[in-house]
């Protein structure tokens, strides 16, 4: 019997219910309009990628929004509330923390077996986490060499640069991408109906806010710094997202999949359309 304590993790597909638990019309309907809106998406994103190639200057409303937001003084720890995220997003802090999720989802994993539960929920959350945020970081990498756009000079843009001038191109922000991925994928985790039928969700209410925070606070801080253009930043959350939900799409299928073998070794007859 499902309990509070004991959600439901992949289960068994019905021809009303899907693997995750849900409505399979209503499943249906919102991933239609989500893959449509993701290919929009993705069309956008190519069609930026080629005119910042062609046109890799600032923007006017680059240099605008830069020297605006640089031209804010707040209180030294306000500041450090704005740019604590891409400090967090720097590579030894950002590898730390997501060892530190894939071990809780680890030992998360080993208990449910511990219980006599199936593991594979968490094991295959902790797989989706990782393979989203590396293979994400690569992506970007090759998106911004392809593009070559520039990055912000306080020799001939009249602006500050408050970290090391770095030689990577910078279209589209990979900090920013980083973060739509990777705090977008944990929030998409944290939402699913096993999940939202644990007892004790309420304790993921802080990472909740937090990962929203960051999210959000991720591009402003890329342009405080003067490490990225506003453009650059749209860029990043664009790609974030293409990647994002191109990854949902895989989690939800990979739990279909999970779902059917798991039937088939028990011998019970599933219903997948």
């Amino acid at each position: 019997m499902r309990t509070t304590t004991n959600p439901q993790g992949i289960q068994q597909p019905t021809a009303r219910r899907t693997a995750g638990g849900e409505d399979r019309g209503d499943a249906r309907r919102r991933d239609r309009i989500q893959f449509v809106i993701w290919c929009i998406g993705l069309i956008v994103f190519i069609i930026t990628c080629f005119i910042m190639h062609g046109h890799p200057k600032p923007y006017p409303i680059d240099l605008t929004l830069t020297q605006t937001i640089q031209g804010f003084h707040v209180p030294a720890f306000v500041n450090a509330i704005f740019v604590f995220p891409s400090i967090l997003n720097n590579p030894v802090p950002s590898e730390v923390a997501l060892g530190l999720w894939l071990a809780f989802m680890l030992i998360m994993a080993l208990v449910t077996r511990l219980r006599g539960k199936s593991p594979l929920t968490w094991l295959q959350a902790a797989i989706f986490l990782v393979v989203t945020v590396m293979s994400s970081a690569g992506l970007n990498v090759v998106a911004d060499d392809l593009v070559g756009r520039p990055r912000p000079n306080p020799h001939t843009d009249h602006i500050h640069v408050f970290g090391p001038i770095v030689p990577f191109p910078t279209y589209p922000s990979g900090h920013t991408e980083h973060d739509m991925a990777y705090y977008g994928f944990l929030l998409y985790l944290s939402f699913t109906k096993p999940v939202r039928e644990w007892r004790y969700r309420w304790f993921l209410l802080p990472l909740q806010l937090y990962a929203v925070y960051d999210i959000l606070m991720i591009g402003y801080s890329r342009i405080l710094e003067g490490d990225h253009w506003f453009t650059d930043v749209l860029g990043g959350y664009l790609e974030g997202a293409v990647y994002l939900f191109f990854f949902i799409f895989l989690y939800r299928w990979a739990t279909t999949m999970l779902a059917k073998w798991r039937a088939k070794k028990q011998g019970t007859p599933t219903v997948i359309a």
